[in-house]
């Protein structure tokens, strides 16, 4: 049995510092991570000044993946724990690039930059007229990231969409998987229960979207 677990909440705890004074001592801190507030089955809690919040929840929060190794209690972030051989940085970024390329074009409705990268059987859940014409979703794209790479010719994104129209929710993450053939994009196909609905987004400070902080 892999010995490597996705880590529990109680597992490991990354710490936020700073004065918190007779405050802390009747309020219970509240941490947000683009916006969002940060919720998990085990609270935050300040410990002589200290901010602990489960890992699990900061790095999710981020879109990130965590491991748990009991054996040497250690945590990974974004990491492989059996890292033995560099995978060919050519591949890697040509691939990448197209991808980025594809995603950019498609939201700038560049149709012949989409097209040339789509390979001849080109298929997609993404949308029922995608990639061309339609009031499609795509238009709103504020964010996205490689998340995921199974070493060979499949990536995993992590895709932020403002949405319009909805009364329930303004913003959605969803996952994404691409599938590679050669140079160009085979397939996109969304992850089944990657879903997220939010209110709101920011990319970095200064750059939000949906709905103001209340």
């Amino acid at each position: 049995m892999n010995r490597f677990v996705k880590i529990g909440l109680i597992g490991a705890a990354c710490m936020l510092i700073f004065s918190a004074g007779a405050f802390a001592a009747t309020v219970k801190p509240r941490v947000f991570i683009h916006s969002n507030q940060v919720t998990s089955s085990v609270e935050p809690k300040i410990i002589n000044g200290t901010v602990y919040v489960p890992i699990r929840a900061i790095s999710e929060g981020f879109g990130a993946d965590v491991k748990w190794d009991k054996k040497t209690k250690t945590v990974y972030v974004d990491s492989e724990p059996f890292f033995k051989k560099e995978y060919e940085r050519v591949y890697w970024s040509a691939a990448r690039n197209n991808i980025y390329r594809f995603l950019m074009a498609y939201d700038e409705k560049d149709y012949d930059m989409v097209k040339g990268l789509m390979t001849d059987d080109f298929t997609t859940d993404i949308h029922a007229e995608f990639p061309f014409g339609g009031d499609y979703e795509m238009g709103g794209m504020i964010d996205f990231k490689i998340v995921e790479f199974d070493g060979s010719n499949t990536y995993t994104l992590r895709v932020v969409r403002r949405i319009t129209g909805e009364e329930e929710y303004n913003v959605k993450i969803e996952k994404w998987k691409v599938v590679m053939q050669d140079s160009g994009i085979k397939s996109i196909k969304v992850v089944p229960g990657s879903l997220e609905k939010l209110e709101r987004y920011t990319v970095v400070p200064n750059a939000s979207f949906g709905s103001p902080m209340k």
